[in-house]
């Protein structure tokens, strides 16, 4: 019964005239009645009362001398309780960003419990992302096939406009030799005299090894994984090409040139990272962290509603609230509510509009055309209109941004 319900028996704290109760746990109970009927002698200085005291008396010693003990409330039995928390029902400063949650700082516990233990999907695909260790993606290159030729590489630059010359002349200060741009292999002492578009976004691979596959290359790949692991921030990529033939048994492992002759030409990405990746989407992202889960940190806000939960936007029935009225008769309606000079103002854009637009003022606003309707609330994109505003002045030519 304890694990459905909480039992209480011989309640008489305050106005309680030693009352049974039963309530079920796991759902939402709602206390009702006329004032002084006893509500928050029962909700507060009973059963939140009891299950706070009972918590504190679990704690240490050590960190009970820090806590509040609430006495024990005038009760005879109550059973089925748990560590229990108590909104106030006081006034407090109107803040959006203010809930219970933060208010009883189990949120802090609950960013952290999600950033730990929580396994992070694709927002894409909805499948979990993979993340390994450097032992676990050395053991998988160890064991592919002996004589498989395989090229570790360390993603710096992905698909991103960047200045590729000065990204590849300071590898090459590293002591780095080669590099993969956009799937093409490069030296890196050429990069002075390589052409490439830095309008448009690349992919850049560092080439950390190339070797091939044997008993002996456990300690050489280990050595490389953990090299590109460091330069590519958790990532590396291993190109692998498929099983040597059985004419390249006595294939000269410190020969690059001959690898390449003895081998086929298809050539296969395998993608690691010790951070979290999609397979699918080959995306990749940050190991999750407390901030992440905060509605109050730019880390983790929703970018449209900024942590709020609501979105401020127009409405466009309360812009133009009567359609019979025509623009000229006032339409659309803040505009009428300025200034006289103000006033003015717009009335010269609206009447510029209509000239432009061939719309007549006096039309009722519901019979003019959609499209005319959609460039006064939303503007009139590229197009440019001439607007005179100022009286033996030559006309300001320029887009209508649009009411909204």
């Amino acid at each position: 019964m304890g694990n459905d319900y909480i039992l209480i028996q011989g309640a008489r704290e305050h106005n309680l005239k030693s009352i049974n109760l039963k309530i079920p746990r796991g759902k939402i109970v709602v206390i009702t009645g006329p004032s002084g009927s006893g509500k928050s002698s029962l909700a507060i200085d009973t059963i939140f009362a009891e299950g706070q005291r009972r918590y504190v008396e679990a704690l240490s010693a050590y960190a009970r001398q820090y806590l509040e003990l609430m006495p024990r409330p005038e009760v005879d039995f109550i059973d089925g309780l748990s560590p229990a928390i108590a909104i106030e029902q006081k006034t407090a400063a109107s803040n959006p960003r203010s809930t219970i949650a933060t208010t009883t700082e189990i949120y802090d516990y609950l960013r952290l419990l999600f950033a730990t233990i929580g396994e992070p999907h694709c927002p894409t695909t909805g499948k979990p992302l993979i993340r390994q260790t450097s032992s676990e993606i050395i053991d998988q290159l160890c064991a592919l096939p002996k004589g498989t030729r395989v090229i570790i590489l360390a993603p710096v630059i992905s698909n991103t406009q960047c200045n590729i010359r000065s990204v590849l002349s300071a590898f090459e200060k590293e002591g780095f030799i080669r590099a993969r741009i956009d799937g093409v292999i490069y030296e890196l002492s050429a990069h002075n005299n390589m052409k490439f578009d830095e309008n448009k976004p690349h992919t850049v691979e560092i080439i950390i090894d190339r070797l091939i596959i044997d008993e002996n290359s456990r300690v050489r790949i280990a050595d490389s994984v953990e090299t590109a692991l460091k330069f590519g921030n958790g990532r590396i990529v291993a190109s692998i090409q498929g099983a040597p033939t059985s004419t390249t048994n006595n294939v000269n492992t410190n020969s690059y040139e001959t690898i390449k002759t003895s081998h086929t030409n298809s050539w296969e990405d395998l993608l690691f990272s010790t951070n979290y990746y999609s397979p699918e989407t080959n995306e990749w992202f940050e190991k999750p962290e407390p901030r992440d889960f905060s509605f109050n940190a730019p880390y983790g806000t929703c970018p449209n509603c900024a942590g709020l939960g609501y979105q401020l936007s127009f409405d466009e029935e309360l812009i133009v609230k009567d359609p019979k009225k025509s623009l000229s008769e006032g339409a659309i309606a803040p505009w009428y509510r300025k200034s006289p000079k103000l006033k003015r103002f717009y009335e010269i854009i609206i009447q510029d509009l209509a000239r432009h637009y061939k719309q007549r003022l006096d039309t009722p606003f519901k019979n003019l055309s959609d499209d005319f309707k959609k460039i006064l609330f939303w503007g009139s994109g590229d197009e440019k209109i001439e607007f005179h505003l100022l009286a033996n002045k030559e006309p300001i030519i320029k887009p209508f941004e649009g009411l909204i």
